[in-house]
């Protein structure tokens, strides 16, 4: 991933990807004999690789504040670090939850309409695309694809959408071991056993309180609270 934004302007002329047509029995496969999270992760990026063509997909976790880190990647590649152009559009990823587009010449990273039904025509502007893994409305990690070699006719983006909630519902508990809160509950008192629970969530979020306090099914108004009395 140390060469995720360098520029190769080149593309196969080719007409379409030619999804795996068991796809679905494969990734039924792996979600049901799923029991290390980390493997089960790899697997579905494996898999990921297989339907796109793409070899180079990443998965973006912050590790500290407005930093983010390739802990996950089809390449095998462990702790590798993205440029500071992905760095910059990951950060407003997270912000919007939106997927966006890397393209030369652009200054910043333009959206993509991910409820587009026809699949997009990548071109050699495009250097990567980024889709957010949401669950509960709140965005987890990020998934990076890498479009330098993404073969002309598009990606199959339904299928590719299907695959990233999987990912997204596995990348729970990487983000927050105990992740029975994010499934949200109601406003409660503040109990003085959750401290340890906030502030490993904090520090997992790099410090961004905002994005814990989501995690943790609660507003930034009760988190900041919570904090104040458990303090």
């Amino acid at each position: 991933m140390y060469d995720v934004a360098k520029i190769q302007n080149y593309r196969h002329a080719v007409n379409k990807i030619d999804v795996p047509t068991d796809w679905m029995v494969q990734l039924s496969n792996v979600l049901e004999s799923r029991q290390n999270d980390d493997h089960t992760i790899q697997k579905l990026l494996k898999l990921m690789v297989s339907m796109t063509t793409i070899d180079n997909i990443s998965i973006a976790i912050p590790d500290a504040s407005n930093r983010f880190q390739a802990k996950h990647c089809s390449r095998q590649v462990e702790n590798g670090i993205y440029s500071f152009a992905v760095q910059h559009s990951l950060c407003r990823v997270f912000e919007s939850g939106s997927v966006l587009v890397i393209r030369e010449g652009s200054e910043r990273p333009e959206a993509f309409n991910r409820d587009a039904l026809s699949p997009m025509d990548f071109s050699h502007r495009d250097h990567c695309l980024l889709v957010p893994l949401r669950l509960r409305q709140t965005t987890l990690a990020v998934l990076v694809l890498d479009l330098r070699n993404v073969i002309a006719g598009g990606l199959p983006l339904q299928e590719l959408w299907f695959v990233c909630a999987q990912l997204a519902h596995t990348m729970a508990t990487q983000v927050v071991p105990n992740f029975q809160t994010l499934y949200s509950r109601p406003y409660q008192r503040v109990n003085e056993n959750e401290l340890g629970e906030i502030q490993k969530t904090v520090e997992k979020c790099g410090g961004n309180k905002t994005m814990a306090a989501k995690i943790l099914g609660l507003t930034p108004r009760q988190l900041r609270y919570r904090l104040s009395k458990l303090s």
